[in-house]
């Protein structure tokens, strides 16, 4: 019996190998397929956020330019061309044959060519799709703290739910913040946003300080008091989190109101 069983095992070890191969293959098939469809998956869900949109209130242009150099989009745009054709036709009449006439046509092209620049508004833009494209921007709804996360810090907190992760996680990236904020001029002039955000007592704020100079004239901050709330998104970075005073605070690129 054992040496039919040694025969039988010669004949078939052959292929047993080959189809262990076989099924190892296609678990890496199955694994790269499935971390593909995530990828695909956390990219629709980023393609979700809020985008820029309505009408610009701030937009601190220095900055805009630094994050356009950094994420290697060019200060100008396509290359634009115009061509211009010109033709003159020149006449003779002669007496070579009855009725005979020469013609000489002739046409001159002009080919101009130039450099769009990129407006700041526009820049703003592209930077969005640029940041979104390389999964670098976080959306914050203060609202309902909701957080969609990009695939790095997903990895990293993947132990807490994206609902519960705080926003002071997030500081090493930029965030896209949407939320009902008020505002009031500071001292110097400077015009000072404040979201709540969380359910702690007493609740945490986004603070945002926005340099007088970069302020769009259509945001006219003194109509509104410090009670009111007004819908704005700021995409910017987290600089300091106060954990005594519950206030986290944003440098602002842009805000949208």
């Amino acid at each position: 019996m054992g040496v039919i069983d040694s025969q039988w095992w010669s004949m078939r070890w052959p292929w047993m190998v080959v189809w262990l191969l076989t099924a190892t293959c296609l678990a890496v098939v199955l694994q790269y397929v499935l971390a593909r469809w995530v990828a695909v998956r956390r990219r629709q869900r980023r393609g979700r956020g809020r985008m820029v949109s309505g009408m610009c209130i701030y937009l601190h242009e220095t900055r805009v330019e630094g994050v356009a150099d950094i994420l290697g989009i060019p200060k100008a745009d396509v290359n634009v061309s115009h061509e211009t054709s010109v033709s003159n036709a020149f006449g003779l009449f002669g007496r070579l044959t009855v009725g005979a006439r020469a013609e000489r046509d002739s046409s001159t092209q002009t080919r101009r060519e130039y450099w769009e620049p990129n407006t700041p508004m526009k820049t703003i833009r592209l930077i969005m799709d640029r940041l979104r494209e390389r999964d670098m921007v976080v959306d914050a709804d203060l609202a309902t703290g909701q957080l969609v996360l990009t695939p790095t810090l997903a990895d990293e907190l993947r132990d807490t739910e994206a609902a519960g992760t705080p926003l002071t996680a997030v500081m090493r990236t930029y965030v896209s913040v949407s939320g009902l904020f008020t505002v009031r001029r500071a001292d110097g002039g400077d015009v000072v946003l404040r979201a709540r955000y969380g359910g702690g007592e007493p609740p945490a704020q986004v603070k945002i300080t926005c340099e007088e100079s970069w302020v769009r004239e259509e945001f006219r901050v003194d109509s509104y008091s410090q009670d009111e709330e007004f819908p704005a998104t700021c995409l910017g970075r987290v600089r300091t989190w106060n954990g005594a005073t519950g206030e986290l605070t944003l440098d602002p690129v842009s805000i949208f109101q």
